[in-house]
Parts: C-alpha cells; structure tokens; sequence
C-alpha cells in the first residue's frame, strides 16, 4: 500500500469522524495560571481521567471520550520568551477597559515581569524557575493587553472551530481561565447564544477588585451577562479563598475530594461529583441528536 493511499484513507476516515460528530457537543476546557512548564499531552490526559473519574461517580456507562475534549492552552502566550501578542479593535470594549486609569501600576508591573523574565532565562530550569516564570505570566496578564488579547483569540480559535464542525460547545474555564473567558464572551455581540453552558471553577470573576486588577476598567464596569452564553454556572470549592460567589448565572458551593489537598486544584474540582454533574448535564442536554446512555444518570428528569 503506497503513502498516497495511506494518506488518502486517513483523510477520508478524518472527513467521516468530522461528520458523526457532528451534534455531538464538544469540552473546551480553559486551564488557569501556572502552566508553561507542563507538558500538554500529559496535562490533558491527567485532566481527562479526572473528569472520567467523577462521572463514574453518576453512571457506570460510558459517557466523554477523547474526541470529545479540547484543551485552550494559552500558557506558551504568557511565557517571558514568547513574542505572541494581538490589539483589540478599536470599538472592542476590552480595548476601553485597557485604557484604564492604572497606566502607570501596569507599567511597574510589567516592568518587574520583564525583570523576572530575564532571571529565568539566566538559571537552569527547576521548580524555583517555573515559579518565578509563573509570576512573570502572571505580570504579563495583567500589564499587557496584547498578551491578554493573544490568549482570548485562543479561545476564539477553539469556539469558532467547533461551531464550523456542527458541535455545540460547554466551556469549562479554571481559575485564571475563567477570566480569559470572561474577558473574550463579554466582548462578544451575538444574536444568539454559541455556548451552551459555561462553567467555571475556581474563579475571581466575581470579585469586582481582582476583575479590574486582572482585565482593566473602571468602578463602574460591574459583572456583564454573556449574550453568547446560553447557561453560566460557576462551582467554587467552599474552602477556595480564590473561588468568587457569583451574583449572575447559577452559582454552586462544592466541596473537593477528601484526598484532595489543595481545594483550587483543577484536578480536585474535576474529581468531584457536583463538577462532574453540571459539566455532563450541559454536554448532554446540548446533544442536537440521540445522546449516549449514560445521559439519562446525570440529565434531569
């Protein structure tokens, strides 16, 4: 059998799979902060076997699989040796937000993350150097819209991916993710919903002082209903000090697994029962065709 035979098969099989997915919805799953250092395959992996573990606390039939996921990785963005970044059009409402009136602390900031930057490139690599890498992401987020830009249009990317398939979409954001989501929908002017359900873990969207410290704007930009968003539910883990009530959406107090030691770990929320519920039922529910089995243990009667 020639490659070009080869090829072709594996290009007809990609164009069949394309279409029986179609109406199946599909998981975009938004990390938080801290993630430049971690290899993605694993990371996926690690975090899929989470949600499965969850979900085989609701229903013993298979229900999520490997197509069904998608990683928004914007960590390489925020990395100090990346030179990705993007400017909001000019009518954009985050480009109002970026011209707030804390110009100069988002300059000292991004200041000492170029600082911090440099210093990791002078070490060899360790755990100290993540970290320190970590905190200039961190700085780079905050005092850079161009790099809070380039990590939304991942998200964008992902979303407008999924709507050309036919699969409706759940986002499933984390800490720092969360506020990349929220940044990039509240931007968006659609007639309609094109996310099903939002669900966010371990979030500071709620907290109006770390929203304007982390995307900008003034005391009178308040918490923004998401047209594009058909349902936003946010969990927080009862002892995330991180994790912000929510005044808009359907907010839940979980708690994480007993073995779990950091309650706004990713992991820890996947793990859970509650996370697992509200991340299936939105999965389910936003089938356009028959839904797997296992639907029926975790969709409201």
């Amino acid at each position: 059998m020639t490659l070009r035979t080869l090829a072709l098969i594996a290009l007809v099989s990609s164009l069949v799979a394309g279409q029986e997915d179609r109406g199946r919805p599909i998981v975009l799953l938004v990390h938080g902060r801290g993630m430049s250092d971690r290899d993605t395959a694993a990371t996926r992996r690690m975090w899929q076997q989470a949600l499965t573990s969850g979900a085989r606390s609701l229903t013993s039939a298979p229900l999520i699989g490997d197509r069904d996921v998608r990683i928004v990785w914007y960590a390489d963005v925020l990395d100090p040796r990346s030179g990705a970044s993007c400017e909001y059009a000019s009518g954009d409402p985050r480009a109002r937000r970026a011209r707030g009136d804390d110009a100069d602390f988002r300059s000292f900031l991004g200041m000492m993350g170029g600082i911090l930057g440099v210093v990791t490139s002078l070490v060899d690599d360790n755990e100290g150097t993540a970290q320190l890498r970590a905190l200039a992401g961190d700085a780079s987020f905050v005092a850079d819209a161009g790099k809070r830009c380039a990590s939304e249009q991942r998200l964008a990317t992902e979303i407008d991916s999924a709507k050309t398939e036919g699969r409706p979409i759940v986002i499933v954001a984390h800490s720092l993710g969360a506020v990349v989501a929220y940044d990039y929908l509240s931007a968006r002017r659609d007639s309609l919903p094109v996310v099903d359900r939002l669900v966010t873990m371990g979030s500071m969207v709620g907290y109006p002082e770390l929203r304007r410290l982390l995307i900008g704007g003034g005391t009178s930009d308040s918490l923004t209903r998401l047209a594009g968003v058909k349902e936003w539910v946010n969990l927080r883990n009862g002892q995330d000090v991180l994790a912000a009530p929510l005044a808009i959406g359907r907010d839940v107090v979980t708690s994480p697994p007993a073995d779990e030691p950091d309650p706004h770990e990713l992991v820890g929320y996947l793990r859970s029962s509650s996370a697992a519920r509200e991340i299936l039922n939105g999965w389910c529910a936003a089938f356009t065709g028959p839904r797997p089995r296992g639907c029926t243990d975790v969709v409201p009667k």
